[in-house]
């Protein structure tokens, strides 16, 4: 009888342990843009490098002003980011690992720094596409500002 209970208290807290353990569920943030953004796919160019190929639709985006919704992703260990990645789901998440496709993301270049929250941030700047294949993003958001 001690021992079914000892077995049965090591199953409860084994078990609650593992509700807590689970990353929090995030808030969905895909726009129409992401899910442009998400068509992307890659093409052999002249010179038999893969670069990357945009639906037309987020092509004539090129150069305006969008709004995208996301998550900061920082990639400096500064109070303030002037730079960072933005994802459609959060850094704890964990977008590199995990069943299915690396969620897009896109580098934004604010126009004044913004101080890193593990909350939904909207952001708003000049949409650039990166077309070359080379090793920087492919989707950049530039002259950025927080929309509040």
């Amino acid at each position: 009888m001690i021992f079914t209970k000892k077995w049965l208290l090591l199953i409860l807290l084994l078990s609650g342990y593992a509700g807590v353990a689970q990353p929090p569920a995030h808030i969905p943030l895909m726009n129409d843009t992401w899910k442009l953004i998400a068509q992307r796919t890659y093409k052999k160019n002249a010179d038999f490098k893969m670069v990357p190929a945009f639906p037309a639709r987020l092509e004539a985006l090129q150069n305006k002003a969008v709004e995208l919704p996301g998550y900061m992703i920082p990639i400096n260990a500064d109070l303030n980011h002037n730079e960072f990645m933005l994802a459609v789901v959060p850094m704890d998440q964990c977008p590199y690992c995990g069943q299915g496709d690396i969620p897009s993301m896109v580098e934004v270049k604010m126009v004044k720094g913004l101080g890193y929250t593990d909350k939904p941030v909207k952001i708003r700047g000049k949409l650039m596409l990166n077309k070359t294949g080379d090793y920087r993003s492919e989707v950049f958001l530039l002259q950025a500002e927080q929309v509040k």
